[in-house]
C-alpha cells in the first residue's frame, strides 16, 4: 500500500511486472537463509494456531507465506487472503494449501469485513512498503477485526545490526536499485520501530521475535477488551 495519489501505479506494477517474477525473488532471497522452506518456517516458529480458527491474511500476494500458515494451521482452520494485486492473486489461486482458502481483491485499510470476524490476521511482508499513515490504519484496521484475545501477526524484514547483514540483505533485496519506491518507507519503519507501532494502534502484550540475526522480524500483539 502506498500514498492515494501512487495507488494506481503500484497496483499496475504489481499487477503486470512483480506479480511475474516475485516467487522466484523471494526463493534467491531465501537462499542465503537456507533455502524458502526453512525461511517460511522460521518466521512462524513463534506463532501457535487453535482448532478452527478463522484467519485473514493482509497483503497475501501470491500465496507463498499462505502455504505455509495453512500447514501450520491444520485443515480445520479457514484462511481468507486478501490483496490490492489481482496479479498477485492470480498466482496465488494456483498453489495448494492445507486448509479451506480463499482469496479477495481490496484494500486492507478498510476490508469491509465487520467487526471481530478473525481469530488472527496476519500482514505479511508489506507493511515496509506502506508510509506511516497507511501503516497505522492497516494495523488499526485489524484490530478492528480480530475477536477479543485475537492475534495480530506481522512479518516483516527488520535492520540488522551487523554492517555485513545489512549489505547482504540491500544487495539480495535490490536496494542498490535507484528509486526503489520501497527506500524512503521501509527507513520509516525502522525509524519508528514496527513492533512501537503495533503497540501504538491499540494492541497489548506486543512482542517482537528476532529472526536470522536481525535480518527478519516476526512482531504479535493481542486484542483485549478494554477495561
Amino acid at each position: 500500500m502506498v500514498s492515494e495519489m501512487n495507488k494506481k501505479t503500484y497496483k499496475w506494477w504489481y499487477d503486470n511486472i512483480e506479480s511475474k517474477f516475485y516467487d522466484l525473488m523471494i526463493k534467491w532471497i531465501a537462499l542465503p537463509l537456507g533455502g524458502e522452506t526453512k525461511f517460511r518456517k522460521a518466521l512462524l516458529e513463534p506463532v501457535s494456531f487453535g482448532s478452527g480458527e478463522k484467519i485473514l491474511e493482509m497483503c497475501c500476494g501470491t500465496g507463498g507465506a499462505t502455504v505455509f500458515i495453512s500447514q501450520k494451521a491444520g485443515n480445520e482452520c479457514e484462511i481468507i487472503g486478501m490483496d490490492l494485486s489481482c496479479g498477485q492473486l492470480k498466482y496465488a489461486k494456483k498453489k495448494k494449501y492445507s486448509c479451506p482458502t480463499e482469496f479477495i481483491e481490496g484494500d486492507v485499510t478498510d476490508t469491509g469485513f465487520d467487526d471481530d470476524s478473525f481469530d488472527k490476521v496476519f500482514i505479511t511482508h508489506a507493511i515496509h512498503e506502506m508510509y506511516r499513515e497507511s501503516r497505522l490504519k492497516t494495523l488499526q484496521e485489524a484490530r478492528r477485526l480480530l475477536k477479543p484475545e485475537g492475534q495480530v501477526v506481522v512479518l516483516e524484514i527488520d535492520n540488522p545490526p551487523n554492517m555485513w547483514l545489512r549489505l547482504l540483505i540491500g544487495f539480495c533485496f535490490f536496494y542498490w536499485l535507484p528509486g526503489n519506491f520501497e527506500t524512503p518507507t521501509r527507513r520509516d519503519m525502522f525509524k519508528h520501530g514496527l513492533d512501537n507501532e503495533v503497540k501504538e494502534s491499540g494492541f497489548a502484550d506486543v512482542r517482537k521475535y528476532s529472526i536470522y540475526h536481525g535480518v527478519f522480524q516476526t512482531v504479535t500483539g493481542e486484542k483485549k477488551e478494554s477495561p
